[in-house]
């Protein structure tokens, strides 16, 4: 009875080890976005079921507070080796939403909006 305790709480530490191995590296992760240059929003990223969402936390722009608690980026999904895609992004300022991909570089969030053949590409900076 007593090894049959210690196997079932050696399966269960293993088990929480692997879910908490398996956490994306932008779950629950905030970062600034840039808009030429300048700060101009801090994003929160989150996770549910293997897909991020990242919404509008803060601003540095008084034109912009109206956009705090908006959803801008939603539906990525880890590709592997810190590459993302299947996601949307939202320009809250003209309500437009394109396809999105992504690729984390260390403390970078390199992000690209595709309309079409066309794209535009913005870098995020982790807090």
């Amino acid at each position: 009875m007593k090894l049959l305790n210690q196997s079932v709480l050696a399966l269960s530490a293993l088990g929480l080890a692997t879910v908490a191995m398996a956490a994306d590296p932008l779950a629950n992760t905030t970062w600034q976005t840039y808009d030429n240059g300048e700060p101009k929003a801090l994003v929160k990223i989150t996770e549910s079921g293997g897909v991020l969402t990242g919404k509008i936390i803060s601003t540095n722009r008084p034109e912009g507070k109206k956009f705090v608690g908006r959803t801008v980026m939603s539906g990525l999904k880890a590709d592997g080796g810190g590459k993302y895609s299947g996601g949307q992004i939202t320009d809250p300022e003209n309500d437009k939403t394109y396809r999105l991909t992504a690729e984390l570089k260390g403390s970078d969030l390199k992000l690209k909006g595709h309309l079409g053949p066309f794209s535009r590409s913005q870098t995020w900076k982790k807090k």
